[in-house]
């Protein structure tokens, strides 16, 4: 059946894809530009409805994630549209992209049934935005004859496309769990889970020591696409930044997907955060987060846990910092676990003090100083470099604003939250 009505569907507006280029040249061929863009913006659509409706998917929706689901969406749903063009129901299954990214699900230990359901989501979307487009560009007359032959089509090319990601998806496992990364990814996380392990074999396996001090960090990158990431060496880095830390013998390195890697370090000098902080020359995009000191293997776990937090309260913040130490956002780390609550908490505590102003912003750190000196206002204005007059009269506002009678425990909390993740407070307020 001829599906012509593919090549007169078109974007609202222009559509910048993270497909690879090749792969939209290829579908441009048959399906033409304007259907390109079409299913370029059909495929950013299909990735949010997938990460909307499998609310229990077991990654983390991380930058990486989201652009590794987009890329075969986009793919997934270029090669549909071609297909029902080209009358060739396997060019979907035979698609790079999407087969390319089973690799990633395996590293990041996303089971098989998960990305099956991930598949069998797609393929219910862009079912349903085809039969919308037949509707409005086939003549009724048409109509029906088009959607059973499209639903047909589609059908057995995401059947088949399903069938060769479990095949791609148990191939890879397989070679991925022998290999020398994948069993010590596998030892790790057993480790981490708290599944009993014999410290002794374990730093045989990790050339790694279980029973000294670990110091956990977590790398990545920030506004790296997947293909750069791909091609960066976090060993090298990792070396590095167990040089800088004065670490014993060589650190631990676990790869997730591109553009992260888990790290523990054995026995370095104190203070590695702010070793690293005064060392400086990392790469642009490099983040590292850092967790506090443990011992033996409750410590190998701890001290990972607490990187993990540092790096949560980094990535929420945006922060331009190379390096996030979790000692300094312990606290911030435990008030935003909910980031939606914790800004609920902080709008609540300050009040008038929630404004996004400058005016505001200078009562605020006026008021932290304060509570941190005791009530001070002499120390107050040392620690702002701020002539005592001037920090009594904020005072004075703030009293105004907030009253005398107030709880200073949740203020400084709330501070503390607005100063790391300002987006909080100011997020916008959710409809009810």
């Amino acid at each position: 059946m001829d599906h012509a009505w593919v090549k007169r569907l078109a974007a609202e507006g222009p559509e910048e894809g993270v497909t690879s280029l090749g792969t939209r040249r290829r579908a441009s061929a048959v399906i033409g530009e304007t259907a390109t863009a079409w299913a370029v913006g059909a495929g950013r659509r299909m990735a949010a409805y997938i990460l909307e409706t499998l609310v229990d998917w077991p990654g983390d929706h991380s930058e990486e994630e989201v652009e590794v689901l987009r890329r075969a969406t986009e793919a997934s749903t270029l090669d549909t549209l071609t297909a029902l063009v080209a009358h060739d129901r396997n060019t979907l299954a035979q698609s790079a992209e999407p087969l390319q990214n089973v690799a990633y699900y395996v590293r990041r230990g996303i089971p098989l049934d998960e990305v099956v359901r991930n598949v069998h989501a797609g393929q219910e979307f862009l079912t349903q935005e085809l039969l919308g487009c037949v509707e409005a560009l086939v003549p009724e007359e048409s109509r029906m004859r088009v959607v059973k032959d499209m639903t047909r089509v589609v059908i057995e090319s995401w059947s088949l496309f399903a069938r060769n990601v479990s095949m791609q998806y148990a191939e890879e496992y397989e070679r991925w769990s022998k290999s020398r990364d994948g069993m010590t990814a596998q030892l790790v996380r057993r480790i981490l889970d708290g599944v009993r392990v014999d410290p002794g074999e374990a730093a045989r396996e990790l050339g790694h020591g279980m029973e000294q001090s670990h110091v956990g960090l977590v790398l990545w990158l920030a506004g790296v696409d997947a293909d750069s990431a791909r091609a960066f060496d976090f060993d090298a880095v990792a070396r590095e930044i167990a040089a800088v830390s004065l670490s014993g013998g060589r650190p631990l390195v676990v790869r997730h997907g591109f553009s992260q890697a888990d790290v523990w370090l054995g026995s370095p000098a104190a203070g590695v955060a702010d070793r690293l902080a005064d060392h400086g020359a990392w790469p642009a995009a490099l983040r590292v987060a850092v967790g506090l000191p443990g011992k033996g293997l409750s410590g190998f776990r701890t001290t990972h846990r607490d990187a993990k937090a540092a790096e949560h309260v980094a990535r929420l913040s945006q922060t331009a910092n190379a390096v996030t130490a979790y000692q300094d956002v312990r606290l911030v780390s435990l008030l935003a676990a909910d980031a939606e609550r914790a800004g609920a908490f902080a709008r609540s505590v300050l009040g008038p003090l929630s404004a996004r102003d400058a005016r505001t912003a200078e009562l605020r750190k006026t008021l932290a100083a304060h509570i941190d000196t005791n009530g001070s206002v002499a120390l107050t204005s040392r620690v702002l470099h701020t002539h005592r007059n001037t920090v009594t009269y904020r005072l004075h506002q703030i009293d105004h604003l907030l009253g005398e009678n107030r709880n200073n425990t949740e203020l400084r909390c709330a501070l503390e939250l607005v100063t790391y993740l300002p987006q909080v407070l100011f997020a916008p307020h959710r409809p009810d």
